[in-house]
């Protein structure tokens, strides 16, 4: 078997050039069609996928410029440094003072929430 080699030069253009990427643009820049390929390559990076859009876009965290509140939105794609849609409610709940209505998380994160928050209501939680 043949080694493996990490090409994280191409993947930094490509980021440079666009500050976003899908998957499949980045399995182009790497010409591959294996989405494990293109991990293993993002791998040594830090990188954030976006909240909405099922995680589709990626970036890098260089070149995110996430505000006071941990969100960056480039192009209508947002990003949250606490991770998925579900991390970043849960995240903003928890560091709030009063809570949220829904439509005030809506507002702060630009997205529907309202399954999210049904997803985060049913699922058994760790207390801390």
């Amino acid at each position: 078997m043949g080694s493996k080699k990490i090409l994280i030069q191409p993947i930094k253009s490509l980021f440079k050039k666009n500050k976003i990427a899908t998957m499949n643009e980045l399995k182009e820049i790497l010409d591959t069609q294996v989405d494990m390929t293109v991990f293993r390559n993002l791998k040594p990076l830090i990188y954030h996928t976006s909240y909405p859009h099922r995680g589709q876009y990626y970036t890098l965290d260089e070149i995110a410029d996430f505000d006071e509140k941990g969100l960056w939105s480039f192009r209508a794609v947002r990003f949250s440094k606490f991770g998925t849609l579900l991390s970043t409610i849960e995240h903003f709940v928890k560091n709030s003072e009063q809570g949220y209505w829904t439509a005030e998380l809506e507002d702060e994160l630009g997205v529907v929430v309202r399954n999210a928050l049904l997803h985060l209501v049913r699922q058994p939680r760790q207390s801390h």
